[in-house]
């Protein structure tokens, strides 16, 4: 039995050493990882913040080439390239407000005139002269509006162009609203704003700016459907450049402000509209007084040939008025310059928001300092360098979100690697565990087959040595009765009967360890099958001086093996024989339930102690508690799969003194 260990014992040890070697390679590559990760993890932090500040200079020029995509000198129409202009503005939001200019550098759009200048009197005819003298007279004078405004209507009939007729119209507004003709002064303002809205005073002043005050002034539940087309179509006009923006401009704006607040609500449709247009144009109007001096000193030193450009003859030019926040791009290829004045930081947040980090392994955070900060040594790395060479004194800082991503990066691997470490160790010990499990379970199985080599031994040469004694007395003829001669026959009968047992169990045991046990169900009286095992075992009984008792129910039938399962009822009764004591009785039952059938076999002899009940169908296994008491160990574990082929089951109660109790349970169809 030695001998076929060795082999067992060999693999324990490679295993052992393999597990060992392998876990300790494992383990000293682990540990020289960890040291080397700080300095991979920011090699790989610094290259990635690299291609991430080559990215944002690649996306700045990507959207600026997007801003100026189909805008080329091609375009020879006023009206086709500012409507282009106004689009990308809307489709944009850090382009603030784009503009054509003239090549001194005045604004063409937006169209703001800063100071009036006096334009030529205009001459009207004599009729219109002095008829709008008398109105002007009357008015003023007299305080007789209802008389100016007949005057102001001989006007507007001698009027022969739109500088006199909207001249007219002014005067006879303001007299319509002095006699309180809300409806009247309501069209001549509307006219003014409607079809007059380019003409101006002889100050230089345009008539929309008389209007639309006045009209904002007489807005009524009557008039007001009426007025609100009128007051959006004039921002319409402002924000597109066809009526002039002055310095007046922004007190309009606010009077338009006003006015909308209490005639609708901030959420209707016209209400957010007329909003919108209003602050389109106050843009307008900020933007020229606060980049206009900029843009025309600019044209006056040469602007073309200091800048480079940046894409489709755009060039990039910071803006100083707007403290290095904004940036222009100027193509002064076209008959007059064009361009957009851009929101630097509304530029950098857009880029800095897109997926430009995508497909990086780490997160970073992207600033744009006035200063440049070199790499620092520790967890936390930091890139500076120049954004663009379009932007040259423009920084890019760009840094870990997480502070603490290097430290807490080797910290997370440290666990993992010393996780993987225990794991393994604890691989390894449970490994070890287990060949030693299986180890000692072959050497006890070896110890049990060497036990029951010697009980088979001792098992086979009891009944084989009363055979020979009882047969060789009767060959020499030493037993002269009739009577002596049958018992001894009996004798050698029982014994034969007695060894066709145990020969029965060993062969049933080598089938089910070789898995091909056979089974011949038939329909049988288990009655019957039960007395047969009875009457087998009747000369036991007697010799060792047994009272069976039996509780039969002969209507009782089953598909049953009835070979089988005589062989499984005399097991029981065998071992119920071999642990009895003094007590020698013995109990057979036979009964129905309402979902199986039952079969019991109980004595009253040395029980079972709890602790081993459930190992006694274990092959091999026998309780010692008699030295007298032998076995091959096998007679239960024969039982148990008997009756499981049945698709039955096999029970046990016992009691240390007062005997045990086995209980067969078999399904009622015998399925």
């Amino acid at each position: 039995m030695n001998h076929k260990l060795k082999p067992s014992s060999r693999l324990t040890i490679i295993f052992i050493l393999a597990v060992v070697l392998s876990g300790s390679i494992l383990t000293y590559f682990s540990i020289n990882n960890i040291s080397n990760l700080k300095e991979l993890t920011e090699k790989r932090i610094l290259e990635e913040q690299r291609e991430l500040s080559a990215r944002f200079s690649t996306e700045i020029q990507n959207n600026i080439e997007k801003i100026t995509h189909v805008l080329n000198v091609e375009i020879s129409l006023f009206d086709v390239l500012k409507d282009l202009l106004i689009k990308r503005t809307s489709e944009y939001d850090f382009i603030i407000q784009s503009f054509i200019l003239k090549n001194n550098g005045q604004f063409i759009y937006p169209y703001f005139i800063g100071i009036i200048e006096n334009t030529p009197e205009t001459e009207f005819s004599s009729r219109f002269r002095s008829a709008y003298k008398a109105g002007e007279e009357a008015e003023f004078t007299k305080k007789d509006p209802g008389k100016a405004k007949s005057y102001y209507l001989s006007c507007l009939g001698h009027s022969t162009g739109s500088r006199d007729s909207v001249k007219a119209l002014n005067a006879l507004g303001r007299a319509s609203i002095k006699l309180n003709e809300i409806e009247d002064a309501t069209s001549c303002y509307i006219s003014i704003i409607s079809y007059y809205f380019h003409v101006t005073d002889e100050n230089g002043f345009p008539y929309v700016y008389y209007a639309l005050p006045q009209l904002l002034k007489i807005t009524n539940k009557e008039n007001r459907e009426e007025i609100f087309p009128t007051v959006e179509s004039c921002l319409e006009k402002m924000e597109a450049g066809s009526i002039a923006l002055n310095f007046n401009s922004e007190e309009l704006l606010i009077l338009v402000t006003n006015w909308l607040k209490v005639n609708t609500s901030d959420t209707s449709e016209k209400s957010v509209n007329i909003n919108k247009l209003a602050e389109s144009v106050n843009r307008q109007i900020q933007f020229t007084i606060k980049y206009g001096n900029e843009l025309s000193g600019l044209f006056k030193k040469g602007y073309s040939e200091s800048h480079a450009v940046a894409a489709n003859d755009f060039k990039v030019v910071n803006s100083v008025s707007g403290n290095n926040q904004e940036f222009f791009l100027i193509n002064t290829n076209f008959e007059n310059p064009v361009g957009f004045l851009i929101d630097r930081k509304k530029l950098f947040d857009t880029i800095a928001k897109s997926d430009i980090q995508s497909d990086l392994e780490f997160d970073y955070k992207i600033d744009f300092p006035a200063t440049f900060n070199s790499n620092t040594t520790g967890d936390n790395l930091v890139y500076t360098a120049q954004l663009n060479p379009l932007f040259p004194e423009q920084l890019i800082e760009i840094k870990p979100v997480d502070e603490n991503l290097i430290k807490d990066l080797i910290t997370r691997r440290g666990w993992i690697y010393g996780i993987a470490s225990m794991l393994l160790l604890v691989a390894m010990c449970l490994g070890v565990v287990l060949i030693l499990r299986d180890i000692a379970r072959e050497k006890h199985l070896a110890r049990l087959r060497s036990d029951f080599i010697s009980n088979v031994t001792h098992e086979l040469k009891t009944p084989l040595t009363s055979i020979r004694m009882y047969a060789e007395s009767l060959i020499m003829g030493r037993v002269m009765s009739d009577q002596v001669q049958k018992e001894y026959l009996s004798v050698v009968v029982n014994e034969t009967d007695r060894l066709k047992r145990m020969i029965n169990n060993i062969l049933e045991f080598s089938k089910m360890e070789k898995g091909i046990p056979e089974y011949h169900l038939v329909n049988s009286n288990l009655a019957s099958i039960l007395n047969e095992a009875i009457h087998e075992m009747n000369y036991w009984f007697a010799k060792e001086g047994f009272d069976v008792v039996t509780e039969l129910d002969d209507k009782i039938f089953a598909n049953v093996d009835p070979e089988k399962m005589n062989q499984a009822i005399g097991n029981l009764l065998s071992n119920a024989i071999k642990y009895s004591t003094d007590t020698k009785k013995i109990f057979v039952r036979l009964f129905n339930k309402p979902e199986h059938i039952c079969i019991e076999v109980e004595d009253l002899g040395v029980g079972i102690p709890e602790d081993k009940l459930y190992r006694i169908f274990e092959q091999f296994y026998r309780i010692e508690q008699k030295e007298s008491i032998s076995g091959t160990g096998l007679g239960l574990t024969v039982v148990k799969e008997i009756i499981e082929a049945h698709n039955g089951t096999i029970t046990v109660t016992s009691e240390i003194g007062k005997g045990s109790r086995f209980t067969i349970r078999m399904p009622l169809d015998g399925n």
